[in-house]
């Protein structure tokens, strides 16, 4: 499997303005995580103060693990994406050569677009439980850097938007009714999530920006 986190940015984007079909939404959903990951890693190092209590360092140090971890798993699931794709293509390819009238075919197709869909969905999820803990430090951010904080936390819930498309393309092959409504009612939790917390982080911005302009 080909490690698109490996390119170059240059590499990336011609890579993705190619008429090839990877890296596509996916691949460019999780850059988007991973730079929103990376933003609010760099406000957080830099937010490391000499003269801060040890509970603040912990508390910043907290978070740099987690933003840390969101961030690996973004850029990992870049490259998965297109991995999953083409698996998801080729058994679709399979079954549609047999009308769908090969149930082992099918039932196999039906296992490729559900690991389809896991990738947006923990695209999603990493995004949520970063902009969780870009909430959680704002307090204690640099004021200098707060508009890196906002910037960080609209990519993370652009990011979950952007994984909804995708998780909405491949939801519809999916058979089973029940489940496919759970995914998208779960996915919508996630962007809620994610709009909740940037409210709070925009506003916070804001209102220090306006205290200290």
């Amino acid at each position: 499997m080909e490690d698109y986190a490996k390119l170059s940015i240059d590499d990336f984007l011609n890579r993705v303005a190619d008429r090839t079909p990877t890296p596509g939404g996916g691949g460019v959903t999780g850059l988007a995580g991973a730079l929103s990951c990376a933003m609010a890693r760099m406000v957080a190092a830099y937010s490391k103060r000499k003269d801060a209590t040890s509970e603040d360092q912990a508390a910043i140090e907290s978070v740099l693990t987690k933003l840390r971890r969101a961030d690996e798993i973004l850029r990992s699931l870049i490259s998965q994406d297109a991995a999953v794709y083409e698996k998801m293509t080729s058994a679709r390819k399979a079954s549609e050569a047999n009308d769908r009238k090969d149930s082992d075919l099918e039932a196999c197709y039906q296992r490729t677009v559900l690991e389809a869909v896991a990738v947006p969905m923990e695209m999603a999820a990493a995004a949520s439980m970063a902009i969780t803990e870009m909430d959680k430090f704002k307090d204690l951010a640099s004021r200098y850097l707060l508009s890196d904080l906002a910037i960080a936390a609209v990519l993370a819930r652009a990011t979950a938007r952007a994984a909804r498309c995708t998780l909405w393309v491949n939801v519809a092959e999916i058979t089973d009714g029940d489940q496919r409504a759970k995914l998208m009612t779960n996915i919508d939790r996630l962007i809620l999530h994610c709009a909740s917390h940037l409210t709070a982080i925009e506003a916070f911005v804001h209102r220090s920006l306006e205290e200290h302009g």
